[in-house]
């Protein structure tokens, strides 16, 4: 062949010195598409905390008595822990007739120290102090529902000294004398009779008799 040591049959010349292809290399796509990330619901929701109703109640503190020394407090009766109008009137009325016996006594005492008086001015004194001093002490005595017995008594015995008044000066007295002490003796004598009317009736014994077995019977 022409006399050339090699076959030249299979020789496609020199490799080509141009850059080389820029296209996307065999079998590769482009990158996947990226959709938004998964939707993500609201948090569950949570309701209100669980109510708390308010703290227990606590009821007072247990009560103590009065300190050493003091009064007991008056006991409740029936009818209400305060003091029956009864009691109360029959009280009254035992200062004011008890006063008004003491005026008497103290007017009787300047007319018999002035001129020696009579027998009405001796008896006016003598029953006037008597009815003071047991009218005052019976209206102190309930008012301390320590009974109503005196003042009851001093009332009787007021209400018979006004009748005994009236008839020593009916046979000693005469003239305006008479009529001015008969006056004062129909004034007077209802006063004794109301107190002791009042001091007897159930409510105001039954009131006292509360207080006397609240103080083991004190008299």
């Amino acid at each position: 062949m022409n006399g050339s040591p090699h076959d030249d049959s299979g020789y496609e010349g020199p490799p080509p010195t141009g850059p080389p292809p820029t296209g996307p290399p065999p079998g590769h796509g482009p990158p996947p598409g990226y959709g938004p990330p998964p939707g993500y619901g609201p948090p569950p929701g949570y309701g209100p905390p669980p109510g708390y109703g308010p703290p227990p109640g606590y009821g007072p503190p247990p009560g103590y008595g009065p300190p050493y020394g003091l009064p007991q407090a008056q006991a409740p009766w029936p009818h209400g822990p305060g003091r029956p109008g009864s009691a109360t009137t029959a009280a009254v009325l035992g200062f004011i007739a008890g006063g008004a016996s003491a005026l008497v006594s103290l007017g009787a005492l300047l007319v018999i120290l002035a001129d020696g008086g009579g027998a009405v001015s001796v008896l006016l004194f003598l029953t006037g102090v008597l009815s003071a001093t047991g009218l005052i002490a019976g209206a102190v005595r309930l008012v301390g529902r320590r009974g109503a017995d005196v003042l009851f008594i001093a009332a009787l015995g007021a209400a018979a000294s006004l009748l005994v008044v009236a008839v020593v000066g009916g046979s000693t007295l005469y003239g305006e004398d008479a009529d001015a002490l008969l006056g004062f003796v129909l004034v007077a004598l209802p006063l004794p009779i109301l107190i002791a009317v009042f001091a007897r009736l159930r409510t105001t014994l039954e009131w006292v008799a509360a207080g006397q077995s609240s103080d083991g019977g004190r008299s």
